[in-house]
């Protein structure tokens, strides 16, 4: 049974279609948020998580766009205005394309041993600030209309920690990390609190293939509590910063790795 400690509020979720942010997306609605499911191409499953929603007594909306533009998210936020009221949550998922994350767990050597690695830091970093930027652009003002929000950065605890081959995501992560404290401190006054969850590895079909094994057994070897991070656990830390629970807390970085980042 979950409670409605959401209710009254209304959220908007990037790349809210799959893995962790469709999980967060079901997670909000359960709890009582009416909620705004970002997608960019798979519209079959963004109606699927916002079927789920209205199932849990929401209302939802599935948006289609590039969080990677500006006028594309200019037209969703005031998609999901329109639908469901000005934007109070905001979960910031997308990263980038997540199709070279195979090739990146098998990658060896050097970052820097490869152009095209050089480029993909660059690319991957690029795509996630922009994605993070401009939602907070368009959704901030509505925030402000409300009297509050909370903002939610879906981090990588690899920020904090070392994993070959990550070396993309780990720069793309650290640069929202930061911005998610410069957020953290400029929107206060506004009452909207910025806070960053980072998990470990977590199993997606983004990262489905005959390697994701592997990379479960790698991570489980170097991490304390033995286990990998589900997206049902994400999800549920999001709920808690975005409810009044963690109404005093802004400007913090949680890590859901099983106690890597501490070894």
């Amino acid at each position: 049974m979950t409670t409605r400690i959401l209710q009254g509020r209304t959220a908007f979720v990037t790349g809210g279609s799959r893995g962790i942010g469709a999980a967060v997306a079901r997670a909000l609605g359960e709890h009582g948020a009416d909620v705004a499911v970002n997608y960019h191409s798979n519209a079959a499953a963004a109606e699927a998580v916002t079927a789920h929603v209205i199932a849990h007594g929401g209302k939802a909306v599935a948006v289609q766009g590039d969080a990677g533009d500006a006028g594309q998210v200019e037209r969703m936020t005031e998609q999901a205005r329109a639908a469901l009221g000005d934007i109070n949550v905001l979960v910031c998922n997308v990263i980038g394309d997540t199709r070279a994350l195979g090739a990146l767990f098998r990658a060896t050597g050097s970052v820097v041993d490869s152009l095209d690695r050089v480029r993909g830091v660059r690319e991957v970093t690029t795509t996630a600030l922009d994605a993070a930027l401009l939602a907070c652009h368009f959704v901030v003002p509505q925030m402000r209309r409300r009297g509050g929000g909370s903002i939610v950065f879906i981090g990588a605890s690899g920020t904090h920690s070392s994993t070959p081959g990550l070396a993309e995501v780990s720069v793309a992560k650290s640069a929202q990390d930061a911005l998610a404290r410069s957020l953290a401190v400029e929107l206060a006054p506004d009452g909207i609190r910025v806070n960053t969850v980072a998990p470990g590895l977590v199993p997606t079909d983004a990262n489905a293939g005959p390697h994701q094994e592997q990379m479960i057994q790698r991570v489980e070897g170097a991490t304390p509590a033995g286990t990998v991070t589900t997206v049902d656990e994400v999800a549920d830390t999001v709920v808690a910063l975005a409810s009044d629970l963690g109404r005093r807390v802004t400007g913090v970085f949680v890590p859901l790795d099983g106690g890597r980042t501490l070894t």
